[in-house]
Order: structure tokens, then C-alpha cells, then sequence
């Protein structure tokens, strides 16, 4: 099948030949947002937005099946895709296939946002790509992104030379969330000024640094207060919030079944094998986060992980700022 570019979608605003079933995946998540932001407003069906893990089977099928209060159709869109698809059973990925093909023959639209490079091989993936469109929402090829800065930048009444765009953008590293944030910061800086000139760039832009989720992990578990700056760094690089909370609480939850194995007489080994941590470094950063937290610390490490969602995604607080808040707060228990 061949892939549609999110790029010509949003640029053509095409919404009205969306295929009931798709698929978004790849690495440049503002992208992503904007195809979203864009269905809210040219679609005249009621959107109803997700996240994977605060959403099953039974309340995606109501979705649909109570109708829709200000249109005749719905469009849900699922982020982190991948937590939805893991929390069903092998059943329920049956009655999840036959419903996906119900939906193609009606007026109603799915998108599943993927957070992957690319689409996996393997099931439940392998058949949903069958049902469904796909669209592609990868980084700008260094021209594209040299041309997106240079309209932003002439678009708010600015002047730039191309040496000094290069430069810019070797800052930036390709990433156009990166670059919205920055170049605002720029554009205010520069206010009274003509042009932008390399001086500028120094003084504002931070350079995007490929900050590693697990070095991350590694720093916050062991309460050191560098994970306080890494987290600026991996949300910067455009890892979501939720991801970031989703892996925190998978650590968690294999630390805790560590302690469980060792209070029933295991050894720490023959615990990390029962709990599937195998590779060397895996466990040497495990054996690290042992040292450093209880196992009553880490059972109110995860009671204070649900208050965080709940201040999120039910009183809709800030999700970043509250992610920050949480981090420093664990940090400096």
C-alpha cells in the first residue's frame, strides 16, 4: 500500500478523502499534532481524542456505537497506540479485527498514532495495517527544513542570510517541535531588529541535544539531580510526556517484583530472570536503582506516578509542567 506524506495532507488540507481506518507513524510528532489540530477544524464530525493506556475496547466500540451528539459521524483519534494494542487479549484482538472491518463500510473515522520509526513486522500490527491507510510523519529532509525556517523566520517581517540559516539550523537538528519552540524564542529576542545575525543565535538558541530516555531513567531512579536538566532535554527531543510516565512505571513495576521474588527467597539473579531483566546493563542499572530505592520507596514512588495522571489527564493540568513538577519533587525527597 502505497503511504500518503502527512506534509502534502496538512499543506492541501486534504481531510475529506481520509480513509475510515489510519495509521500515522514516524518521528516528527509536531507534524502529527498539526494533521490533528486540522481535523478540528475543517471536519464537521465530532473528534474524540485518547491516549492508549486510558482507553479498552469497550469504551472505543461505545465511541461509535452511541452516535454522535453534533454530526453524523465520529472520528477518535488514539495516541500512543501502542499501549492500546498491548492491553488486549489475544480475544479481544479478534473482536478488535472484526470491529476495524465494520468500520471501514461506515462514515466514521479511526486514526492511530503510532510513536515508531517505522510500522512493526509482527502482529497485532501486521493485520491492522491491512485495514488501514498509512501515514508517514518523518523528519523534513534538511532542504524542506532549511525552507520551513527561512517562511517562518521572512514571515514575521525578519530578514536572515543563508549562512547564518545554516547555522541556525545545524542548532536545531532537524526537528521541527524543537524549532517552533526556539526560533519563537528568537523571533521575540530579535523584536526590534531587522535581521538576525549569528550573535542572536548564540545568545537564545539552546542546541537540541539527543538526550538517551534511559540514561535518563538511570539519573532519576538514583535520585540524582541531573535527571532535573535531562528531562528538559528528552521532552525537547520530542519524547511526549506520557511516554516518558509510561516507562517510569514500567521500571517500577519490575523493581517491585524484584523485591517480591527476593522476600520469597530468591537470588537477585534468579529474580531478574523471573522478571525478564537478562542483558548485563539492564541489570547493572536495575542493581543501581536496588541500592538506591526501598521497596516501600518505590510503592510510594508509584502511588505518587497515579496522582500525577489523575492531576493530568482528569483535572487536565499542564501535563508537561506537572511532569517537571513530579520529577523534581521525586528527586529531591
Amino acid at each position: 500500500m502505497k503511504e500518503k506524506n502527512i506534509v502534502q495532507l496538512i499543506k492541501n488540507k486534504e481531510i475529506e478523502s481520509l480513509s475510515p481506518v489510519s495509521i500515522i507513524y514516524g518521528n516528527e510528532n509536531l507534524l502529527k499534532k498539526q494533521f490533528i489540530e486540522l481535523l478540528k477544524e475543517k471536519s464537521d464530525k465530532d473528534i474524540h481524542i485518547y491516549w492508549g493506556d486510558e482507553i479498552d475496547l469497550k469504551q472505543l466500540k461505545e465511541v461509535f456505537s452511541s452516535g454522535s451528539l453534533f454530526s453524523n459521524a465520529n472520528i477518535a483519534v488514539i495516541y500512543n497506540t501502542e499501549l492500546f494494542l498491548e492491553n488486549l487479549s489475544k480475544k479481544e484482538l479478534e473482536r478488535f479485527y472484526g470491529f476495524i472491518e465494520k468500520l471501514k463500510a461506515s462514515n466514521n473515522n479511526i486514526i492511530f498514532i503510532l510513536n515508531k520509526d517505522k510500522i512493526p513486522s509482527k502482529e497485532p500490527y501486521k493485520t491492522l495495517v491491512k485495514f488501514s491507510e498509512i501515514i508517514v510523519s518523518n523528519k523534513l529532509t534538511p532542504k524542506a527544513f532549511f525552507i520551513s525556517l527561512k517562511k517562518k523566520i521572512e514571515g514575521s517581517g525578519k530578514s536572515i542570510d543563508d549562512d547564518t540559516l545554516k547555522y541556525l539550523a545545524s542548532k536545531l537538528k532537524n526537528s521541527l517541535e524543537y524549532a517552533k519552540q526556539e526560533v519563537e524564542k528568537l523571533l521575540l529576542y530579535v523584536d526590534n531588529k531587522g535581521k538576525i545575525e549569528k550573535e542572536d543565535i548564540d545568545k537564545v538558541i539552546t542546541p537540541r541535544i539527543e538526550e538517551n530516555i534511559f540514561s535518563f531513567l538511570t539519573l532519576f531512579f538514583t535520585k540524582d539531580k541531573k535527571s532535573i536538566d535531562s528531562i528538559e532535554n528528552i521532552l525537547e527531543t520530542g519524547y511526549h510526556p506520557f511516554e516518558v510516565q509510561s516507562l517510569i512505571l514500567s521500571y517500577v513495576n519490575k523493581a517491585l517484583l524484584v523485591y517480591s521474588y527476593k522476600n520469597n527467597g530468591y537470588s537477585l539473579d534468579k529474580a531478574f530472570e523471573k522478571v525478564g531483566i537478562k542483558h548485563p546493563a539492564q541489570k547493572g542499572t536495575f542493581q543501581k536503582i536496588l541500592s538506591v530505592r526501598t521497596q516501600d520507596d518505590l510503592i510510594n514512588l508509584l502511588k505518587d506516578l497515579y496522582a500525577l495522571e489523575i492531576n493530568q489527564k482528569l483535572y487536565f493540568e499542564d501535563i508537561e509542567k506537572k511532569l517537571k513538577e513530579f520529577i523534581l519533587e521525586e528527586v529531591y525527597k
